[in-house]
């Protein structure tokens, strides 16, 4: 009976962790996303960010890699009609704006990546193919939420690509940046050893001059995996396992 009981606990606490990955483990999107400056307080398909800066955010990518440590989230037109959104939903950016030579602020779409514990963030960025897209994707990762009070996305942004204060955007750090000039491809970077907190994503268009300007879909790719452990580390713990199990074994004589 005793071990039937631990059984029961056992199963019980894991269909517990997997509910709690069900739900936790997603990209939430704030279906009334504006072009104006405000900190899109939604409604969202999911819980609502702890976002009070005032650009506009249009989804948020919970990464709970502390519950599974290798997902990756998808950020895409079809997983927001998955998490409730209308079928109408769009996933985009619009002109071609993220270049430095031609940035501006209001052609970018706005993401916020939750991250709970210590790891590596595999970042990629394409066009949409089940929408036709042949979105040029750039993208840059800054660390923290924007903490202003005010906020103005109709400026030029990425001259420097670590100054996003010229979008009334404080608190951010440029961690990185990745682009492609080949229409339809992808844009990827890996950023390893980020520390557990908020990071903010910001997607443009890197198409040349005189591309197509309208809308862009797309869909980015958030990996989470563990920081790698040194194998020096590794030899060490056996090594101290080994002496912990020889004074042991010296102790019993």
């Amino acid at each position: 009976m005793t071990q039937f009981k631990k059984l029961a606990i056992a199963g019980a606490v894991t269909a517990l962790m997997m509910s709690a990955t069900a739900a936790e483990a997603h990209v939430s999107y704030n279906t009334g996303a504006s072009t104006a400056n405000n900190n899109a307080i939604g409604p969202w398909t999911g819980g609502a960010p702890s976002y009070d800066g005032k650009l506009p955010v249009t989804w948020v990518a919970n990464v709970h890699n502390d519950i599974n440590p290798n997902a990756t989230y998808e950020v895409s037109k079809a997983n927001a009609i998955e998490e409730g959104a209308a079928s109408t939903y769009a996933v985009e950016t619009v002109a071609n704006r993220w270049n430095p030579t031609r940035s501006w602020g209001n052609a970018l779409d706005f993401g916020l990546i939750d991250l709970h514990t210590t790891g590596n963030l595999l970042i990629q960025v394409a066009a949409d193919a089940s929408q036709s897209s042949t979105f040029t994707p750039g993208f840059t990762l800054f660390s923290g939420w924007a903490n202003t009070a005010t906020g103005n996305k109709h400026g030029s942004w990425n001259v420097n690509p670590d100054a996003p204060t010229t979008l009334g955007a404080t608190g951010l750090t440029y961690l990185g940046h990745a682009s492609t000039t080949i229409a339809g491809g992808v844009a990827s970077y890996l950023f390893t050893g980020l520390t557990a907190g908020h990071y903010s994503l910001w997607i443009g268009g890197n198409g040349p001059t005189g591309s197509p300007v309208g809308s862009q879909s797309y869909v980015a790719n958030i990996t989470a995996s563990p920081v790698p452990v040194p194998g020096a580390v590794w030899l060490f713990g056996s090594a101290l396992a080994g002496v912990v199990g020889l004074r042991r074994r010296k102790i019993v004589a």
